[in-house]
């Protein structure tokens, strides 16, 4: 069966902005830690039987952009659960308001989200598994499409090679320094609402268009630099200044400590 294209995926992910195209839904379709918590939705069904299935389509525009739309594992379920209430003409609708508002240009890392949404249109998971799965491995039985039921809710993809997140040093720092903030943050006592631990990386992704995992490692000089400024803006930290106190090691002298 076909599937559709790097690109079409590519420029469906930039155009969705990231987020669930559901009116009124701000879930992420992949969430700042590369975890994906959305899905490819075909508007008009892919396969015979599925909602809102026309016969008379042609193969390929069963997988053309303007048959998918991007949305929450949760608007997955219901807009396919209820085909009648959610039309074809319901949908094509809320994919361009959404893609109006939410939509930007492209970016090099939505190559990389086009391939793991993909990837995840066609993902074996096994459950309860004690022994080796072997998928696309010489030797082993393969087949074009598996299906398996899953009770995860969602998939765990590693960094690419050349971004932040696949350097275990870059990494580690990163995560100090995001460990800093919300300790120092969430100790001020004058906060009005309750401190929210996923604000930071949220913030991180607006500030350079990607989950800092993503992003490629020329931007880690400046995203150590923003995390730094950070920590140093927090009450914690100004009375630290005070002190005479530092509130954050360097890259150098955090890497000295690991040895």
């Amino acid at each position: 069966m076909a599937e559709p294209s790097d690109k079409t995926i590519k420029r469906l992910f930039a155009l969705s902005g990231n987020v669930c195209a559901y009116p009124g839904c701000a879930l992420p379709i992949v969430e700042s830690a590369g975890t994906v918590t959305g899905e490819i939705c075909h508007i008009k069904a892919r396969r015979h039987g599925g909602p809102r299935f026309d016969p008379a389509q042609a193969e390929e525009a069963r997988h053309d952009f303007a048959n998918l739309i991007l949305l929450c594992r949760h608007h997955h379920k219901v807009v396919d659960s209820e085909p009648e209430l959610y039309s074809v003409d319901a949908l094509q609708e809320i994919k361009t308001i959404h893609e109006g508002v939410a939509g930007r240009p492209e970016q090099p890392t939505d190559a990389f989200f086009a391939k793991i949404l993909l990837n995840d249109l066609k993902r074996i998971t096994v459950i309860n598994n004690t022994g080796y799965v072997a998928i696309n491995s010489p030797g082993a039985i393969q087949a074009h499409t598996v299906t398996v039921k899953t009770s995860r809710r969602s998939v765990l993809v590693n960094a690419p090679h050349g971004t932040i997140g696949a350097d275990q040093q870059l990494s580690r720092y990163v995560q100090y320094l995001i460990k800093r903030y919300n300790e120092f943050a969430s100790a001020d006592k004058t906060r009005t609402k309750k401190f929210s631990y996923g604000v930071l990386s949220v913030n991180i992704e607006t500030q350079f268009g990607s989950p800092w995992k993503l992003l490629p490692i020329e931007k880690f000089e400046p995203l150590c630099a923003y995390l730094q400024q950070r920590i140093a803006k927090t009450i914690l930290a100004k009375l630290n200044t005070a002190k005479g106190q530092r509130s954050f090691s360097t890259f150098t002298e955090f890497l000295a400590k690991q040895v």
